[in-house]
């Protein structure tokens, strides 16, 4: 499974296995989180 991101304002998180720019599939799952804390541990993860 490929996990994608997106993160709005530095603070909203969306998070899961569904590709944001083609069709959904039946196993895809999204998560939005609302923290400033994991937005920037994930920009810390992909950008160092």
């Amino acid at each position: 499974m490929h996990e994608h991101f997106v993160i709005i304002d530095g603070e909203i998180v969306w998070y899961g296995s569904m590709n944001f720019l083609s069709r959904a599939k039946d196993d895809d799952n999204l998560i939005r989180l609302k923290s400033k804390d994991a937005a920037q541990e994930l920009m810390e993860m992909t950008f160092g």
